[in-house]
C-alpha cells in the first residue's frame, strides 16, 4: 500500500468517526435535526404487520441459508436487527412470530431475536423459542428449504413475511405461495438472482445497503441514525474520490499540468503533518 492510499484510508475512517460521534450527540438532543431519506419498504412494513395482528396470524421472518462465522455473517446480523424490529412490534399480538433459518450456526441467533423482542415489551418469560426453526437448507439454491418455507406460509396460515438473507430464484416459490393467499412480503437477498426475484414479487423489496439501516428507520437509537448520516457522508466522499482523478485531468488541461502538482503538494503537505513532521 503506497503513501497516499495510506493517508486516504487514514482520512476515511477519521472522518467516519468524527462524523458519527458528532451527529450522535446533535440527534440525541434533537432527533428531528436530520431527516433520513424515504425508503418504500420501512414505510410499508408498519401497516403489513398491523394487518397481520389485526387478523391474529402471525408474522413470517426468514434468513435463508445465511448464517454465521461465513461469509454471510454481517448479512445473518443485519437482518437480525430488521427481524427483531418487526418482532417487537408483532409481539403485542396474540399470534407469535416465526423465524425461520436454513443455516444450523443462526438458529441461536433467532431465539435471542425473539427473546430481544419480548424483552422490549416486558414479557421476556413468554417468549416463544420453539418459534424460532431450523429446516434443512443444504445451502445455494435449496429447493427444500424453499418447500419447507412454502408449507409454513400454507400451514401456520401467515399474515405477513419478511425474508433477507440469503436466497435464490428459490425465493419465487414462497413469493408465488404467499401470492396466492393474498399474503403481503417483503424481501431482500446478497444473491443476485434473489435479490431480481425479490424485486418482483414482493410488495416492497430493500435494495443493497438499505437493509444496514432497519434500526435507523425502525429503532429509537441515536446512534444508529448518525450511522446512517457516516453511511451517506462516506458515499458522497466515494463519489467525490471517483470524480477527483477528472477533476484533476480538466485542472491539468487549462493549467499546463500545475494544477495535478498542487494536489500532490497539499496532499504531501497533510502526510508530514499527520506524521509529526
Amino acid at each position: 500500500m503506497d503513501n497516499t492510499t495510506q493517508f486516504l484510508t487514514i482520512v476515511i475512517f477519521f472522518l467516519a468517526l468524527v462524523v458519527t460521534i458528532i451527529v450522535t450527540q446533535f440527534v440525541r438532543r434533537r432527533r428531528s435535526l436530520y431527516t433520513l431519506r424515504e425508503i418504500a419498504a420501512f414505510q410499508r412494513l408498519p401497516g403489513m404487520i398491523g394487518e397481520a395482528i389485526e387478523s391474529n396470524r402471525p408474522v413470517h421472518v426468514s434468513l435463508g441459508n445465511a448464517g454465521l462465522g461465513g461469509e454471510s455473517t454481517l448479512v445473518s446480523l443485519a437482518n437480525a436487527e430488521l427481524f427483531y424490529q418487526v418482532a417487537r412490534r408483532a409481539v403485542i399480538g396474540t399470534a407469535a412470530p416465526i423465524f425461520t433459518v436454513g443455516d444450523t450456526s443462526a438458529l441461536p441467533l433467532a431465539q435471542d431475536t425473539l427473546r430481544r423482542a419480548y424483552a422490549s415489551r416486558g414479557r421476556v418469560s413468554s417468549a416463544p423459542y420453539t418459534s424460532a426453526r431450523w429446516y434443512p437448507g443444504g445451502g445455494g439454491h435449496s429447493l427444500a428449504f424453499a418447500a419447507a418455507l412454502t408449507a409454513t406460509v400454507v400451514d401456520d396460515k401467515v399474515g405477513a413475511n419478511i425474508l433477507g438473507g440469503s436466497f435464490g430464484t428459490e425465493l419465487a416459490l414462497v413469493g408465488y405461495a404467499a401470492a396466492r393467499r393474498n399474503q403481503s412480503i417483503l424481501a431482500t437477498s446478497d444473491q443476485l438472482e434473489g435479490q431480481a426475484v425479490a424485486w418482483v414479487m414482493s410488495d416492497e423489496s430493500l435494495i443493497g445497503e438499505e437493509v444496514f439501516t432497519a434500526g435507523a428507520y425502525l429503532g429509537e437509537a441515536s446512534s444508529q441514525v448518525a450511522g446512517v448520516v457516516t453511511q451517506d457522508v462516506l458515499r458522497w466522499l466515494l463519489i467525490f474520490g471517483i470524480l477527483l482523478p477528472t477533476i484533476i485531468a480538466l485542472g491539468n488541461t487549462f493549467s499546463n499540468g500545475s494544477f495535478g502538482e498542487s494536489v500532490q503538494r497539499a496532499i504531501n503537505f497533510f502526510q508530514q503533518l499527520f506524521r509529526g513532521g
